[in-house]
């Protein structure tokens, strides 16, 4: 007779694993706790939800999702089905919870025209979905501009995502490449699923790839990164915030904003008005040299307007506009609008619809 299958507390085995749990959370439907794969970027982070009504777990920031069985299994590198026999046993023991390690020892990116040249025949191999198609043209692009930028959807299964691997690496080496990374002796990709977007720079070659994901469950967790920083054990690669440039790089005026996405459809909107993007508010390395590189002679601020209401934000824009005050030759103003509009992107849509 076949064994019935018991389904096991996905708390539970958190607590089997060792995982440190938020107690704030406890009572929760959804349980948060640090992260064992990512480690959470430093201690005291809660990035991993238990999900307790469907008992599956995943973190919010690298992606990692399973059931209980498949956490314990890839916490003890053991097989689901020994996973699943060590949950049922009687014995119940807990470690002491132990917070995760941040990672030091992460691996450094390749050159930028080899990184250019990988992702390049990555997006080529890639095709866009309907629905994210749909995304961008709502948000004012038109579909030839769409096809310029390059986007892609990502590979939504482990089977597609290792054949875009092995095609890519057939003529890349695809080691010190962010979001490349072995499983069980094959190259793959990491990353949720969504779409990329290519982050370019003032000589227009792609330094890196932005996902917007599909799944965006808290606004400020809507883009991530392409990386495989948390894989560094299997041939992983972190990932920076690189400075993305888009539009017309022959004018001498440039307005600065947040968001590689947001950048491109603004620039369309304004006739191809030339943008540097930052990765967020406070990624401003490499915008000194990014300015001083396109040549320009004006800098025209659009940041978001939730800086009129968000303390953490204005004071990065205020750190960030210092900086490149203090550039020689270079005018610096700041480009306002309605408030209700929170982008530049969204105010430029609604100015395009009125017309």
């Amino acid at each position: 007779m076949a064994r019935e299958y018991v389904e096991f507390p996905i708390v539970e085995a958190a607590r089997r694993c060792g995982l440190v749990l938020d107690p704030r959370t406890l009572r929760r439907e959804e349980v948060e706790a640090s992260c064992p794969f990512c480690r959470d970027h430093g201690p005291g982070k809660y990035h991993l939800s238990l999900n307790t009504s469907k008992n599956q777990y995943r973190c919010n920031l690298c992606g990692a999702h399973g059931n209980s069985v498949s956490l314990y299994a890839r916490l003890h590198s053991i097989t689901n089905k020994e996973a699943y026999l060590e949950l049922t046993k009687d014995t119940r023991v807990y470690p002491l919870p132990s917070q995760p390690v941040p990672q030091t020892q992460e691996r450094t990116p390749k050159a930028l025209e080899e990184r250019h040249a990988v992702y390049s025949e990555m997006l080529s191999f890639l095709t866009l979905s309907d629905k994210h198609r749909e995304n961008l043209l709502e948000r004012g692009l038109s579909d030839e501009r769409i096809e310029r930028n390059g986007y892609r959807s990502m590979p939504e299964t482990p089977q597609a995502r290792r054949l875009l691997a092995k095609l890519v690496g057939s003529s890349h080496d695809l080691l010190g490449i962010p979001g490349f990374y072995t499983r069980d002796a094959q190259w793959t990709v990491a990353g949720p699923n969504g779409f990329l977007i290519p982050v370019r720079n003032q000589d227009g070659l792609i330094q890196g790839l932005k996902i917007r994901l599909d799944d965006a469950d808290k606004p400020g967790r809507k883009y991530r990164w392409l990386s495989s920083r948390d894989r560094h054990l299997e041939n992983g690669t972190r990932s920076y915030s690189w400075i993305h440039v888009t539009g017309d790089r022959s004018r001498k005026r440039a307005f600065l904003t947040e968001g590689p996405l947001k950048g491109d459809v603004a620039s369309f909107l304004a006739n191809d008005a030339l943008f540097i993007c930052t990765g967020g508010v406070n990624a401003i390395k490499g915008l000194r040299e990014t300015i001083l590189d396109l040549g320009v002679t004006e800098i025209v601020e659009a940041m978001d307007m939730d800086q009129m209401t968000n303390p953490q934000v204005r004071n990065a824009i205020l750190t960030m506009r210092r900086e490149v005050q203090k550039l020689p030759g270079v005018r610096y103003s700041k480009y306002t609008w309605n408030p209700a509009y929170k982008g530049v992107d969204d105010y430029f849509l609604s100015r395009v619809a009125a017309m």
